[in-house]
């Protein structure tokens, strides 16, 4: 199992993490700066939540009312462009109870009022008991979070322990951020299992028994291309050809001071060359790749 962190660990970490990428990865970094404004009332929504204990029956009402104002002021401050106007567009009409209820019962929304939902509903949900994150609707099923039944965002591998050449994989879940423990080489899209079906892309290639090819043409400050390292080394497109869906996969054993949250969502590069391939992302994240 993944190591236990506490709460103030964990925003701690996804913090540092946001601070190293920005200045690794330039190509992220007005998406990492306003990631790391959203963190700060994301932190301060959890430990308030952790305190009231807002129960599921009124956990949409509590969201709209207590979380929606403070996002919404740090995403029309330092969001980009567009999603300042949308934002506000769409707040003229549409209710923000109704937008996250919407997430609440896993119904299809725009990207802007999804990003309005889950950065509001998640740092509650996190802080949340088992009763309130399965007031949530969604499939409990091996592909879907067993707490609140909502989709991953994306899988990665734990440090190994003793000998193994790789540590456990887990999903991550995109509504609650749960992890769940699933079979190596299986989609978390469909389920599929077969290793002629399930193809691995990443800047360093494959390992034996994996079926896949190496990614090409990530930008590296234009630096020729056998002269530069991996951008993601740790990191890798898991993708299904029966379902042409994919996953980012994070290997901790590969860099242990990755935070998987953080780092799926600066590797804009490998969901760009995914999409290039016909594929489809099984879950957006936070910022809609």
């Amino acid at each position: 199992m993944p190591v236990a962190l506490t709460a103030s660990d964990v925003w701690t970490e996804r913090r540092r993490r946001v601070g190293e990428l920005r200045v690794r990865q330039g190509f992220a970094r007005q998406l990492l700066d306003f990631y790391g404004a959203l963190l700060s009332v994301q932190e301060s929504a959890y430990r308030d939540a952790a305190a009231a204990s807002p129960p599921a029956a009124s956990l949409a009402s509590y969201v709209a009312e207590v979380v929606v104002p403070s996002v919404l002021d740090v995403s029309v401050s330092t969001g980009p462009e567009r999603m300042r106007s949308d934002l506000m567009n769409r707040l003229e009409s549409q209710d923000p109870r109704d937008i996250v209820e919407r997430w609440i019962r896993n119904e299809d929304q725009p990207e802007v009022d999804r990003f309005l939902a889950r950065a509001s509903l998640g740092p509650v949900l996190e802080a949340a008991g088992a009763e309130t994150r399965a007031a949530c609707v969604g499939p409990h099923d091996a592909r879907h979070c067993p707490d609140c039944g909502g989709p991953p965002q994306l899988s990665y591998f734990a440090q190994a322990q003793d000998d193994l050449a790789t540590g456990p994989r887990f999903l991550l879940c995109a509504r609650c951020g749960a992890t769940w423990g699933y079979p190596r080489m299986t989609c978390a899209a469909c389920g599929e299992d077969s290793s002629a079906r399930l193809s691995i892309f990443s800047e360093r290639g494959t390992t034996s028994g994996e079926r896949g090819s190496l990614v090409r043409g990530l930008p590296h400050g234009g630096a020729p291309a056998a002269h530069h390292p991996a951008l993601f080394p740790h990191m890798r497109v898991e993708a299904c050809d029966s379902c042409m869906r994919y996953l980012l996969s994070v290997d901790l054993a590969s860099d242990p001071q990755a935070v998987p949250v953080v780092d799926e969502l600066a590797a804009i590069p490998l969901d760009l060359y995914a999409r290039d391939r016909g594929l489809t992302k099984v879950t957006t994240n936070l910022m809609g790749f």
